[in-house]
């Protein structure tokens, strides 16, 4: 009996394994230049700064302090006074960011983009929700984290910490899961007609009055005066700045004084007495009492030690 050998595909022949299997297959290179931005500082001065941001899709978590910016003019106020806050916007074409700094202010905070080429391309065009947020020139939305968010920035922070290979991988897993999160709430608002957001002309305003706030901050600031000279009555001027910086004028005055009472304790070596009197409070039990409502933990926590400087966690 004779054998015969089977024959084999040449060269020339290519066969494709989707042609021996069912079922789901699929090949993806996603290739995306995700920019991971981790802030847990102390600010040390009023600044203002200015950014240039290329087309992006970029998600904030603000866990303590403010956020005071703008993108084009258009209000981005976010506080955490009530609790960790989310934005997410996206700016179609190129724009102007603009970002204001409080000193003594405590900023901790998880910034993450993506370009918005890339967001397009892997978004699904079905999608209605997401397809909606690729058009038109600019997108401002808030989001709610979760305590899975929380989790995805402590991942971020220990990353940036302890850098290596594999703490960069995790810290590129959480800022995906923290844009997936902020995209799951479709609560899109329009830049110039926002509902309960702050217009272009009362961020302004408000901002104004902050900016007198800061440069006077020793100084009485009676609200008639605040409000006349912000051309609108004692009542709108509460409102819109609470809607700014999520707290009332008095609100705002008493936590800058804290803020920088506790610099002048980690900086500057003075004792409690000192930065009670400084903040305008009249006994050292009073002032702790809201030092420690305002930012968890004594004022003596902050006080420094000889040859070491003390930062609270």
């Amino acid at each position: 009996m004779t054998g015969s050998t089977p024959s084999l595909p040449s060269a020339s022949v290519q066969l494709s394994i989707v042609e021996h299997i069912e079922g789901c297959c699929s090949f993806a290179e996603l290739g995306l230049d995700l920019s991971i931005h981790a802030n847990d500082s102390l600010e040390r001065k009023n600044a203002h700064e200015q950014f240039n941001l290329s087309p992006k899709l970029t998600v904030a978590l603000i866990l303590e302090g403010d956020l005071d910016a703008a993108l084009d003019d258009h209000p981005l106020c976010v506080t955490s006074r009530n609790g960790p806050a989310g934005y997410l916007w996206i700016n179609r074409n190129n724009a102007r960011l603009d970002r204001w700094t409080r000193s003594g202010q405590r900023i901790r905070k998880i910034i993450v983009s993506l370009p918005l080429e890339q967001f397009a391309r892997i978004a699904d065009p079905g999608d209605a929700a997401l397809a909606a947020l690729t058009t038109g020139d600019m997108v401002l939305m808030r989001w709610a984290p979760n305590p899975q968010s929380l989790r995805y920035a402590e991942e971020i922070f220990a990353a940036e910490r302890d850098i290596s290979a594999l703490n960069a991988l995790t810290g590129a897993m959480a800022a995906l899961g923290l844009i997936r999160q902020a995209l799951m709430q479709n609560q899109a608002t329009q830049p110039r007609t926002p509902v309960g957001e702050l217009t272009t002309r009362d961020a302004q305003r408000a901002r104004t009055v902050r900016n007198h706030l800061l440069d006077h901050i020793d100084a009485p600031l009676p609200l008639d005066d605040l409000a006349k000279a912000a051309g609108m009555s004692v009542r709108n001027l509460q409102r819109v700045f609470k809607n700014a910086y999520g707290a009332t004028v008095m609100e705002f005055v008493r936590t800058r004084r804290l803020e920088l009472a506790r610099l002048a304790l980690l900086e500057d070596g003075i004792n409690v007495s000192e930065a009670a009197y400084r903040a305008g409070y009249s006994g050292v039990a009073n002032f702790s009492t809201a030092f420690q409502r305002e930012f968890g933990y004594p004022p003596s926590v902050c006080i420094r030690a000889p040859g070491r400087a003390v930062r609270p966690s």
